[in-house]
């Protein structure tokens, strides 16, 4: 089924590249919040974390959404909400929540006075964000009363950017962790591959163990300039333009990394 025009789908490839391409985690979940609104209507937005396996959500993002209610909805979403067993199913199709649970079996819970009475929504489209079954955030949005549910439309959109977050959201849990990325000689075959010199090898390890610019320069005892001049080197032998990009080229946050071999 058709859902988007030819300009709906440039903005959503546009978005999704953007995923990617802004650095801060925070800062791309913030304005991804603002740039769907141009696809879907809402009057409110949360964007999560989940960790410990799907048994906490954290460090939440709001659009349209007081900063009081998105601590509090940090704090009772996992005791409260009856639909927080969505997260450990492991699930990644967006949903409504109308289609879950009745309107009244949804008021009679302290999640829906903490969060839903006093901003005034009624209606749910939510996503779990999956990494091979590890939900690794939730995104949802939220109508008023005066306004219609979210439509399938709405769901479709949000399934063609479930792998988009997934993969930066997993480099993110997993950022530092360099098992992921020296599992069977992946370091050698990359600076095999893109012909990188001792010290742009050197820099890479930091950059996956998620080291700043300055803490780069006073391990390796070289200018916050000289690093940047590395790096400049390291995107043009990669291809990319920053630092988020370059970990995607590696096996750590992508489609690219094989699980039989870790």
């Amino acid at each position: 089924m058709a859902y988007l025009e030819e300009n709906e789908w440039m903005l959503l490839n546009e978005i999704a590249y953007n995923i990617s391409f802004i650095y801060s985690l925070d800062d791309m979940r913030v304005k991804i919040l603002k740039w769907i609104k141009l696809l879907i209507d809402y009057d409110g937005a949360m964007f999560s974390l989940v960790g410990d396996h799907g048994m906490r959500i954290y460090n939440s993002v709001g659009s349209g959404i007081e900063e009081k209610y998105i601590k509090k909805y940090d704090d009772v979403y996992m005791k409260d909400n009856p639909l927080h067993w969505i997260i450990a199913s492991g699930k990644s199709a967006a949903y409504r929540d109308s289609s879950l649970i009745s309107e009244k079996t949804l008021q009679n819970n302290d999640f829906y006075k903490a969060f839903y009475a006093p901003n005034r929504f009624k209606y749910t489209a939510s996503m779990n964000i999956v990494f091979r079954e590890d939900v690794v955030g939730i995104i949802s949005f939220f109508k008023e009363k005066e306004h219609s549910d979210f439509s399938d439309r709405d769901l479709f959109i949000l399934d063609q950017l479930q792998k988009h977050f997934a993969y930066r959201l997993y480099y993110e849990a997993k950022k530092g962790d360099t098992r992921y990325f020296y599992a069977k000689g992946y370091k050698e075959r990359l600076c095999k591959e893109y012909g990188l010199t001792t010290r742009e090898a050197e820099l890479m390890d930091y950059a996956v163990k998620g080291l700043s610019n300055d803490e780069i320069a006073s391990r390796m005892n070289i200018s916050i300039h000289t690093v940047k001049k590395h790096f400049h080197s390291l995107y043009m032998k990669m291809n990319v333009k920053n630092r988020v990009q370059l970990l995607q080229c590696l096996p750590l946050s992508t489609n690219k990394i094989n699980f039989d071999e870790i």
